[in-house]
């Protein structure tokens, strides 16, 4: 089966890849590859070349895409008896304030039209399931997972050294809190002033308040094979995931659609997190077990980062209980193999 994935600009960030592609996608279609069960190419939507790629193609799979180009190459494919998979694993239809995707809200129309053209949509979580099946009402869910055994193992996770003095933090959009916004970037300020000798790595996309965390090493989003390789091999302390939950009315929906892949990156790469108490962190995150769940208050993140920098124990146990909880239950074959019974038809 030849399988063309659709490359594409992010939503959040302009002229960069989108890292749903990657993580959705292309990494489930390498897994697949890698089991001789397919072959496939990615190409970008904006080349040329798309058209005859699709050609060549069985199968063409997208992942929210919103352009007219996405649009004419989906067009071409039902022309050629191409089968079209439309993945989404966010809630796209609309945007909430903080986010710079607010601006896709102008594509919806050719959003719907790619939709309705798909012989199948697949989501990635049971919220999106439950909450587009009143107008897709046949969508599949296909589980989000990680090639856990690609970037690690955990045998090297128990000989990892978790007294680096370094945190990780990654983020695509802006900040994705509102109303809390302001108490996680104090609870930073006083913890950094406190344990001078911490530094805050952080990957993904620029933010305004950026210049005013002195601690923070900023590395642009780089491609998600690359950045995984770059979460194993930097040796963190911890991480932290902060999200609006029920404080933020507006955007509390969408937030639910999200999916915990920050929970899934780390825990593969051994390491310990701080959660918000988020409807995805909660439902995904067993709190003190596979890492730490917090409110969004000022309090309870200043003691969380605090807590984990004093205690060695605490996140060695962490580290290896969420790499334990990701390899058995997000495992990437999982997702391959729903993805596989929708390639070959079997769904």
């Amino acid at each position: 089966m030849r399988v063309i994935a659709l490359q594409r600009e992010s939503h959040v960030a302009m002229g960069v890849p989108s890292l749903s592609v990657s993580a959705r996608i292309t990494e489930v279609l390498e897994y697949l590859q890698f089991q001789g069960k397919l072959v496939y190419a990615s190409v970008s939507e904006s080349d040329p070349v798309s058209v005859q790629a699709v050609q060549w193609a069985d199968v063409l799979l997208l992942s929210k895409h919103s352009s007219n180009q996405a649009l004419s190459i989906t067009r071409e494919a039902k022309k050629n008896k191409v089968k079209v998979i439309y993945d989404i694993d966010d809630w796209i239809f609309s945007f909430p304030k903080y986010s710079a995707g607010s601006l896709q809200n102008i594509r919806l129309p050719i959003i719907n039209e790619i939709i309705s053209l798909a012989d199948t949509v697949t989501v990635a979580n049971e919220f999106l399931l439950d909450r587009v099946s009143s107008f897709i009402p046949n969508a599949v869910l296909v589980p989000n997972g990680m090639w856990v055994d690609k970037y690690s193992t955990r045998e090297e996770i128990l000989q990892r050294n978790y007294n680096t003095h370094k945190i990780v933090f990654t983020n695509a959009d802006m900040i994705k809190m509102q109303s809390s916004k302001e108490m996680l970037f104090t609870a930073l300020q006083v913890f950094f002033t406190k344990n001078k000798n911490y530094t805050l790595d952080f990957y993904g996309d620029p933010f305004p308040e950026m210049h005013s965390l002195p601690f923070l090493y900023f590395t642009n989003r780089m491609p998600y094979d690359s950045y995984m390789r770059a979460l194993v091999s930097g040796e963190y302390e911890f991480s932290i995931s902060p999200l609006g939950s029920s404080e933020d009315s507006d955007s509390v929906r969408f937030n639910e659609c999200k999916n915990p892949f920050k929970y899934l990156n780390y825990g593969c790469a051994g390491v310990p997190g701080i959660y918000s108490n988020a409807t995805i962190y909660k439902n995904s995150v067993k709190n003190r077990q596979t890492g730490i769940v917090i409110d969004n208050d000022y309090l309870c993140w200043l003691e969380a980062l605090q807590l984990m920098a004093s205690d060695l124990k605490l996140r060695k146990n962490i580290a290896i209980d969420a790499f334990d909880d990701v390899n058995n239950n997000y495992h990437i074959e999982k997702s391959a193999a729903a993805l596989s019974d929708i390639i070959y038809g079997h769904i």
